[in-house]
């Protein structure tokens, strides 16, 4: 039986990577898990009067929860979420907001 060729098997290797895996450098490892964040749009979290909203789970994260923090510099001026198994309808693990007005 013939073997795939190196480079061939090197490529598929690659390919199984996660391909977010750089995104995931600044998330702690308490929130991600190497794989539960990501950016979200604005329109998926709203600020209401007791916290942030989170539309797809009803969630509200108040403005003291210690799941809140603040977006760094180097991920730009948007939120990201993290939840239960990365998903959508998730838990919310953490959730990081914009540094408005800086």
């Amino acid at each position: 039986m013939a073997h795939p060729p190196l480079r061939l098997v090197i490529l598929a290797f690659i390919a199984a990577l996660p391909q977010t895996a750089a995104a995931h450098d600044w998330y702690p490892f308490t929130c991600c898990s190497n794989r539960d964040c990501g950016p979200v749009s604005e329109s998926e979290v709203t600020a209401g009067p007791k916290g942030w909203v989170i539309r797809s789970t009803g969630e509200v994260i108040g403005y003291d929860d210690e799941r809140l923090m603040l977006t760094p510099r180097q991920a730009g001026n948007s939120f990201h979420r993290c939840s239960a198994d990365g998903k959508p309808e998730g838990k919310t693990i953490c959730l990081f907001v914009p540094q408005f007005g800086s």
